[in-house]
């Protein structure tokens, strides 16, 4: 590729293994995939334990939720009717996580068509995507409460001590996978703020200090702390920064327990009052009612002015006070809107102006590149399409995925995140090199199109290894997205 310092791309594809070369094929091979899986018969399947979740009933039964849940009535979408009259007319489709049951033809349920490819005789597909193994899985020695909203992110193994920020705010479960990268069967381990190259460290001496951290973290922090250590072979100390997003996000997803999730990334704090409401029966029940109906509670995304030690502090200090001092923080500088002045869209949709004087729920309007972070019910929550490695596009196709299966986005009124300051992950700067950059575009582009013609599917294989059945995530909501929804 033109400008790239990187060895050319036929010596670097002989040394790439499956997924990693998957992915700069995925463009040739995910029209074939998606015609195939267009065509199987799928809802002639018999299928069990499957249930309809109607938008409809989003725009009857959303409530307000936070501080002011149950005392007035959130703001209605101005596109939600008609969503519900579409969505009417849809036949329901089996829910992902459903028991396994096959039809004449062999097939099993979407779940097995879409995770485990070969099945359909595309064998290639599953190879070419992340290959993860679970090395230790830790859970937490807390008790869990009937209101715990499960946090659920992914992280490198270098940055576990974002983790612990997390940990220390968040008076609920937490649901993270950790990531490894294995060389020759050594883990390849990097120090952060060093100029020193990667160095290769005994699995077992990254096992006990990830033992060691959920020990303290347990005792130290408010969470209760559910971990996976996942591993992955490499063929380089280079490849081993293509970090396999999604497919992490896809452990941590799976290994949540409760109805309701928060989806987030490590490097975000979640102000701590959001966990202390959701403990109150009548605060949890008004928040399930409103994720049954069809909703995504986004929480609006902060950084802060700073991007040092001090900017960590200022990011604690915000989350700890709670929205007042957040709104005065903001007001003084010293935190902004998340990314507004490099990716508006991406954040843009959350109407900052408003949430800063909001003091009930708001609902918005979609629109495309929006990645905020949002609470939902588990069931309603797609697996991640797991081609997108590396940096780009990840989360954005998640969020679109979301939108156009008919949920709508409505905004807490107190509740938010901020982003702590960290350096610079090495992932970005192999993503530009390897000239998948340019590749996770063009992917992000046909999974656009899938969706709004109703073919695509996330391209995920979880089920197909350890774990056959995997959680009650659901299936997608029935209804039929136009270009301009």
């Amino acid at each position: 590729m033109a400008g790239s310092t990187a060895p050319d791309m036929a010596s670097r594809a002989r040394g790439l293994p499956g997924w990693q070369l998957g992915v700069l094929l995925a463009l040739v091979l995910s029209a074939p995939l998606a015609a195939a899986l267009d065509t199987t018969g799928v809802q002639a399947a018999s299928v069990q334990a499957t249930e309809r979740v109607q938008p409809q009933a989003a725009a009857a039964q959303a409530q307000p939720v936070g501080a002011a849940a149950g005392d007035v009535q959130a703001e209605a979408a101005p596109q939600q009717a008609a969503r519900a009259s579409a969505a009417a007319e849809q036949q329901p489709v089996p829910a992902r996580g459903a028991a396994a049951t096959t039809t004449a033809a062999g097939l099993g349920t979407v779940d097995d068509l879409y995770r485990c490819a070969d099945k359909l005789g595309n064998a290639t597909i599953v190879e070419q995507l992340p290959q993860l193994k679970i090395e230790q899985e830790l859970s937490t020695n807390k008790a869990r409460s009937p209101q715990d909203v499960t946090l659920v992110t992914q992280l490198s193994f270098e940055r576990l001590y974002m983790l612990e920020g997390q940990c220390d705010v968040w008076n609920g479960v937490i649901s993270a996978a950790v990531y490894i990268a294995l060389l020759n069967g050594k883990v390849v381990t990097v120090e952060l703020n060093s100029n020193q190259d990667p160095r290769l460290t005994d699995i077992s001496e990254v096992e006990a200090k990830f033992k060691q951290f959920h020990q303290l973290a347990e005792a130290k922090g408010l969470c209760k702390l559910d971990l996976q250590l996942v591993s992955q072979t490499v063929e380089s100390i280079w490849l081993s920064a293509l970090y396999p997003v999604n497919a992490m996000r896809n452990r941590a997803l799976a290994n949540a327990r409760t109805d309701a999730v928060l989806l987030l990334d490590v490097d975000f704090w979640p102000s701590a009052e959001l966990s202390e409401l959701m403990q109150k029966p009548a605060k949890y029940e008004s928040l399930m009612k409103t994720l049954q109906g069809g909703a995504a509670i986004v929480l609006p995304a902060y950084e802060t002015g700073d991007a040092g030690d001090i900017g960590v502090e200022v990011a604690r200090e915000a989350v700890l006070e709670g929205k007042d001092a957040a709104v005065k923080m903001f007001w003084d500088g010293r935190i902004k809107a998340f990314h507004t002045d490099r990716y508006e869209a991406g954040h843009r949709a959350t109407d900052y102006k408003k949430w800063l004087k909001a003091v009930r729920p708001y609902n918005i309007e979609y629109e495309e590149g929006f990645e905020p972070y949002v609470i939902i019910s588990r069931k309603h929550v797609p697996w991640y399409d797991e081609r997108f490695v590396g940096y780009r596009k990840n989360k954005v196709v998640h969020l679109l995925y979301l939108s156009t299966s008919g949920i709508q986005f409505m905004v807490h009124p107190r509740a938010f995140t901020v982003h702590s300051p960290h350096p610079r992950a090495r992932t970005w700067k192999v993503t530009h090199k390897t000239g998948l950059w340019d590749q996770l575009a063009e992917i992000y582009d046909q999974a656009r199109v899938g969706m709004f013609e109703g073919t695509y599917i996330p391209v995920a294989m979880f089920s197909c290894g350890e774990h056959t059945a995997g959680p009650q995530l659901a299936r997608r909501l029935t209804f039929t997205p136009s270009p301009q929804a």
